[in-house]
Formats: C-alpha cells, structure tokens, sequence
C-alpha cells in the first residue's frame, strides 16, 4: 500500500506542469521478435511516459533491421531502447542522453560442441561456420573483433535468437556460437554439453537513451518515471525478456561511450577513433 501511494504521488508530481512542450516524440527498438510481441512489449511503455509527462510518445515498429538502422542513424527516432555499442555510438554522434539500464553487465561467450576434436580454441573456428545474429548485433561484432585478420575469420551462418545459435552448434550445423552468458545458463546450465572458447569481458547491458529534439526537463521526467514502481511495472515484459524480472538502474554515459568502438569498422558507423578515446575521458 504505500508502495503504491509512493507511485501515485510521483506519478502527480510528474504531471504538474507537463504540458510545456507539446511536441510528439517517436519511441522505437530494434525488431528482434514479431510485430505483434514487440508491440506488447514496448506499447506499454510509450503509453506510460506519455500520461506520466504528458507528452505525446508513440512507439513504432521499425519492420526490419535495416529501417531500423537508418532511421537511428539519422536521429529520426525520439527515444530509443538497444544495445550498448548503439547506446555509446549516440552519446558520441548524436547527442543522447542515456535515461535507464538494465541492471546486469552484459558478457559475451563463445561456445562449441563438447568433445569435438577439430574445435578446441578460439583460433579453430577460423574458417569454420559459426552460427551468428547479422552485424551489427553486438555479439556477432565481438566474436569478429576477436578474429583481426580478414582471411582468418569464421563463415558466419545467419541465425535469429540465441536458442537457435545454441541448437545450430548442438547439431553440428555450426562449430560454433557466440551468446550471452544469462542465456547459455539456462541452455546448458551444468555445463557439460559445451566448450567454452571464449568470455569476453562484461559490458554495461542495453538502454533507454533520449536524443537531442527532447528537452533536457523532458528528459529527466522520462528517468524519474521508468525508475519509479509504475515505470519498472510498465516495463514488466522487457524486464522478463531480457533481466529475469530485474528492475531497471539509471545510467551514466562515461560507461557507454568506449563501446561504440566496436562499430568503429561497420559501414555507416565510421567515426574518428580519437574522437571516441578524447570524448570518453
């Protein structure tokens, strides 16, 4: 009970004085799933920031990786939820502020069949076929940024979901796979069934991030209301997809803005390294 007096009078606080702007703000996230999930995930949340600031936010689904892509890139989406190396590349490039976390570090494995005796280390899936997500997903990049010469990477084998890599490889349809460690716990949570090739170290998890069309006021009004028991509530399918249920922290940008190095050699995320190394300091 007084948890939820707590949220009804924040959630008024937040109200008084709103309607200073009255703009319309566009909230998108990449399309991992179907149209129709991805809506119950993020609809929720676009409808509470818009009662709690009183601003107009509407989520739209990007329809492909690509879309997706282009609009981020061009800063045509308002506020957005991805991964950390998207999250620092627009600390860097296009001046988001980052709102809401998730709680965990994220860290990246690399995984092989146990017992093959072709695929023993890292090194051993130069040439071979690796089931992957499309660059750029944040996985995918850190398994070939392992691999610095061109003519001695994996074949990447395109996947889509961790639970497909993680088969791909049990069947022998790949010699390997890169995943996060939360999900290859549950998939092979004794740890027998898998030679680990490979832990990278952990990264800040993804985030909410606002561009530069946001007021800095509207900005920490979306914060205080993600953070607070309606915001973690709204976001109760995110939290079960991607944190186990774990409430979402607040977020700096000093621990982001390295990550986007990892882009660094993708097409359309060229920047000047020194320009990154100068910011993060």
């Amino acid at each position: 009970m007084r948890m939820q007096t707590q949220s009804v009078l924040l959630l008024a606080a937040l109200f008084s004085g709103s309607a200073a702007w009255g703009a319309e703000y566009t909230f998108s996230s990449p399309p991992r799933e179907s149209m129709q999930k991805e809506m119950e995930i993020y609809e929720p949340i676009a409808q509470f920031l818009s009662r709690a600031t009183g601003q107009t936010i509407t989520y739209e689904f990007p329809g492909n990786w690509l879309s997706y892509q282009t609009k981020m890139m061009k800063n045509q989406y308002d506020v957005l939820f991805d991964g950390p190396h998207f999250v620092g590349w627009r600390i860097l490039k296009k001046d988001h502020t980052p709102l809401a976390k998730l709680p965990q570090p994220q860290t990246w494995i690399v995984v092989a069949k146990a017992g093959q005796p072709r695929v023993k280390q890292l090194s051993d899936l130069a040439g071979r076929k690796v089931c992957v997500h499309a660059p750029p997903n944040f996985g995918t990049l850190t398994l070939l940024s392992l691999f610095t010469n061109p003519s001695r990477q994996p074949f990447m084998a395109e996947i889509k979901g961790w639970k497909t890599g993680y088969q791909g490889v049990m069947e022998g349809k790949c010699s390997g796979t890169v995943l996060p460690v939360t999900n290859w716990k549950e998939y092979d949570p004794d740890g027998t069934k898998t030679a680990v090739l490979h832990r990278h170290q952990p990264y800040p998890n993804q985030a909410f991030t606002a561009g530069p069309r946001v007021p800095t006021e509207l900005k920490n009004k979306m914060i205080t209301a993600l953070l607070s028991p309606a915001g973690q509530q709204s976001m109760s399918k995110l939290r079960e997809q991607f944190s186990g249920g774990k409430e979402l922290v607040s977020a700096d940008k000093d621990e982001y803005r390295d990550v986007a190095l990892i882009l660094q050699n993708v097409w359309g995320f060229e920047f000047e390294t020194t320009t990154a190394s100068n910011a993060a300091r």
